[in-house]
């Protein structure tokens, strides 16, 4: 008895970490900024921080919303804040969108499989079914490509009907895995189109779903920047010619991919210096939107 209300108590732990993570992961965006400077949007029933940057010209081109994550493989807040000052300077009225990647927790233990439940006559099993390769891909464990699409797409659409009264264009930038999630998203939800969308490094890693973003980026009826990080990791590498060979094929009107160097180190959260690279990155979004005429 006392056993079955401990792993009573460890599964309903579980359960909450989701939870506790994403409250950690708002209080911590928003003591990275003055009070005041963090907006809240509804996304279902639960909130969605946002941060403002204002364009520093007297028209602005339109909103361009800036995905970042926490992990590194993404674009960080840092390098957010870093991006939308060079893309307001350049007359853009920036949104950036903190996103909570979902992470699927461990199951909890099952009590029947454990050494000390067995039966009296009852033997071991002679080897584990679910036995895991030592060089299988970890991380797939705990990522679901399904589910982070339907995160990512109830977010947007809320992020959406708060700007809704926006005049101008709309871009997206998004690196990794936020950028190939963003593909599939519109994918499935058209209306979630924007007016052109950068990509950064688009990858998942996960072999079927890397490839997905082959496809995906050459069939987007919008506009795409193609921005391959050298070095960035194998899975983007894997894919880098075959996007653009696809695209180019796919006839795809507006496409452009270009490689720039890559410098991911990031020490804080804001960060008063500008990396190079997203110098770089800046640079090329405000030569992409001008050669689409805007």
């Amino acid at each position: 008895m006392k056993r079955q209300t401990i792993l009573l108590l460890f599964a309903v732990i579980v359960s909450l970490l989701p939870m506790t993570a994403h409250s950690n992961f708002l209080k911590d965006v928003s003591n990275a900024y003055l009070p005041g400077e963090v907006k809240t949007i509804m996304v279902g029933e639960g909130e969605a921080p946002i941060i403002e940057i204002g364009a520093k010209t007297p028209l602005p081109l339109g909103t361009a919303i800036v995905l970042t994550e926490p992990f590194p493989s993404s674009l960080t807040l840092s390098q957010g804040n870093s991006l939308a000052d060079l893309l307001a300077e350049k007359g853009w009225n920036v949104v950036i969108s903190p996103f909570h990647l979902p992470v699927t927790p461990s199951e909890p233990i099952n009590e029947d499989t454990m050494p000390g439940s067995l039966d009296e006559g009852d033997s071991a099993p002679s080897s584990q079914p679910n036995e895991i390769h030592p060089r299988s891909n970890q991380l797939t464990q705990y990522l679901s490509f399904e589910t982070t699409v339907t995160a990512l797409t109830l977010q947007l659409s809320a992020l959406y009907n708060y700007l809704q009264d926006r005049g101008g264009y709309r871009m997206v930038i998004a690196q990794g895995m936020l950028a190939t999630t963003f593909l599939s998203a519109t994918e499935q939800q058209p209306a979630l189109e924007p007016d052109t969308f950068i990509a950064i490094s688009p990858f998942w890693p996960e072999e079927s779903t890397n490839n997905l973003v082959i496809e995906t980026m050459a069939q987007a009826n919008y506009p795409v920047l193609d921005v391959s990080l050298n070095n960035f990791n194998d899975w983007e590498s894997n894919t880098t010619l075959k996007r653009k060979i696809r695209a180019k094929n796919a006839l795809k009107l507006h496409y452009r991919q270009i490689n720039i160097p890559n410098n991911s180190l990031t020490f804080s959260i804001r960060d008063i210096h500008k990396p190079p690279q997203i110098q770089m990155v800046a640079n090329s979004a405000i030569g992409w939107t001008r050669h689409l005429g805007w």
